[in-house]
């Protein structure tokens, strides 16, 4: 599911040209995954899982196959790359910091503000596409109609006058921040995503409280790119 995640982020990403023929044959292998599993479900109705459930629905009609396609895509695509960047941020934060990790393993109610803190200073969506529905005008600047717009969650996470020391991770409570976006498009994942990420942090400093950067290890970010996240985090496990 990673590798398909990827070749769907290199194949949706305007920024890496025309998809190779690998790219696609990849995109058509996650499509024929999922298409196999909805003619299941459909065949054997009944279950609880969530594809059975999009597939048992009948309000207006229900959805379409190629609806519930795109839905499991967007799942796949929101729910693997978005989390799993946002741990390598971690990691190699908490790498780094020897204090700041020390207060989580110390006490893990730290781990929900230390959560929140690094999805705003390292998000792993700093931009979000939008279309003006209307003609507006923002700080002096008119949009029209129907023009694309692409909006900077990043910079709204380090507005200066929204948080003091915009730049650092905090664990106490702060402003709301805009990782999972705001208002009616909000994030629909956002719960699940903290979820995950206390458990991680939590399951791993159960188990690897002491760590660091590998000697010359410097991870950075591929740049342009879908999304933000490291290419790696190498790491030293100190002996307990």
């Amino acid at each position: 599911l990673v590798h398909w995640k990827d070749s769907i982020l290199e194949f949706t990403d305007p920024a890496s040209g025309e998809p190779t023929p690998e790219v696609l044959a990849l995109a058509l292998e996650l499509y024929t995954y999922l298409s196999e599993h909805i003619v299941a479900r459909r065949a054997k109705p009944g279950g609880d899982d969530l594809l059975s459930q999009l597939t048992a629905l009948d309000d207006e009609g229900g959805l379409t196959d190629p609806e519930i396609i795109g839905l499991c895509f967007l799942f796949v695509l929101a729910g693997l790359d978005t989390v799993t960047s946002a741990l390598g941020f971690s990691f190699a934060r908490l790498a780094t910091d020897t204090e700041l990790r020390n207060r989580l393993t110390a006490d893990y109610s730290l781990i929900p503000y230390f959560i929140e803190e690094q999805l705003r200073v390292d998000s792993p969506v700093p931009f979000a596409p939008r279309v003006a529905t209307e003609d507006v005008e923002i700080a002096g600047c008119p949009v029209a109609k129907d023009t694309d717009i692409m909006l900077s969650l990043g910079c709204a996470n380090r507005d200066p006058q929204q948080y003091p020391d915009a730049d650092a991770v905090h664990l106490d409570k702060r402003p709301p921040h805009f990782a999972f976006g705001r208002g009616p498009h909000r994030c629909l994942g956002s719960h699940l995503a903290r979820l995950e990420l206390r458990l991680i942090l939590e399951e791993w400093h159960d188990r690897i409280p002491g760590y660091a950067l590998a000697e010359g290890a410097q991870p950075t970010v591929p740049w342009p790119h879908a999304t933000m996240g490291l290419d790696a985090v190498a790491l030293v496990i100190e002996s307990n």
